[in-house]
């Protein structure tokens, strides 16, 4: 909650702020046939509606009912998220979308369908940068949340949401906490996720993703993010809750992905974004100070720390 205090609470509807948000973004948000389009407004009465801090599940709910401000990059929206990328480090610096119960339940099959991102103005990161890098392409948005759409899967294949993980990362404790947003999303119906790496640290202390390019070793302008997070809120009666969590990028990381709970203001002080910046001050402080694993605990698969279905 950066500085909120200093903000008023109709600051925070300005239809100026980038993000993921029924708000008009300054950002250009473009089609994918490369046409920009406008992110659509909160009416009055929504507006009134989160002053009061009230929470309508109805109202506020779609891939863009929150806003989150961007520190490097800029926003785009696709059918199924938005993103904030950031050109310096060749990747999103957040990725947000919806996760509904019907979504994660859903069948489709996965594309494996790696390419460059079309809407973005300067040019995503392309597939063969990872080539021989040591790392994995892994996904902020996974194409396993996904499977309800073919664009939306194909979203998931962008190289605007791909970013270098390791693969014990990536294969292990990661993709235990994705499967269990899934399984979040079932129980509560549906959940918002905001995800991506923390790029907030000083420019010459970034390491940069090499790769292979016929034989020679070539250095790309992909960052190489020392932690992920991800943040999980559900805006829902009668348990209104939000859980964030910081996770290394390591070859070596153990235990429950519960042990890596911080709180949104944490990640806030790291990375320079302002999450969740268009809900009401004394909502952001409740909800956001807080690391509280304890209602989110209650319902995983007989305890354990994943869920498989």
């Amino acid at each position: 909650m950066q500085m909120k205090t200093f903000l008023s609470t109709m600051a925070l509807f300005s239809l100026c702020l980038c993000g993921c948000g029924n708000a008009k973004s300054s950002a250009e948000n473009i089609d994918k046939n490369g046409n920009v389009s406008e992110i659509p407004q909160h009416d009055t009465a929504e507006r009134k509606n989160f002053s009061n801090g009230g929470f309508d599940i109805e109202k506020h709910s779609g891939d863009d009912a929150f806003v989150h401000s961007n520190k490097f990059g800029k926003t785009y929206r696709h059918s199924s998220l938005l993103l904030s990328y950031s050109e310096d480090d060749e990747q999103a610096e957040w990725v947000c979308y919806e996760l509904t119960k019907e979504e994660a339940t859903a069948s489709g099959k996965r594309s494996n369908n790696f390419m460059q991102d079309p809407i973005i103005s300067t040019g995503s990161a392309q597939p063969y940068e990872y080539r021989n890098s040591g790392y994995d392409k892994g996904h902020l948005a996974p194409s396993a949340d996904m499977k309800f759409d073919r664009q939306a899967m194909q979203n998931s294949f962008y190289m605007s949401n791909i970013t270098p993980q390791t693969h014990k990362l990536n294969t292990g404790i990661w993709n235990n906490l994705e499967q269990q947003c899934r399984f979040w999303a079932r129980v509560f119906k549906r959940i918002h996720i905001v995800t991506g790496p923390v790029l907030n640290i000083d420019p010459k202390k970034k390491k940069k993703l090499t790769y292979t390019d016929y034989g020679i070793e070539k250095k790309s302008d992909i960052t190489i993010p020392e932690y992920y997070y991800k943040i999980v809120f559900d805006n829902a009666e009668p348990e209104i809750k939000m859980i964030a969590f910081l996770i290394p990028n390591t070859n070596d990381v153990k235990g429950s992905y519960f042990d890596y709970a911080v709180s949104v203001d944490h990640l806030e002080e790291l990375t320079g974004i302002d999450f969740f910046s268009n809900l009401p001050l004394k909502v952001q402080e409740q909800y956001e100070s807080s690391v509280d694993v304890e209602p989110w605990k209650k319902f995983t698969n007989k305890g354990k720390q994943y869920n498989k279905y």
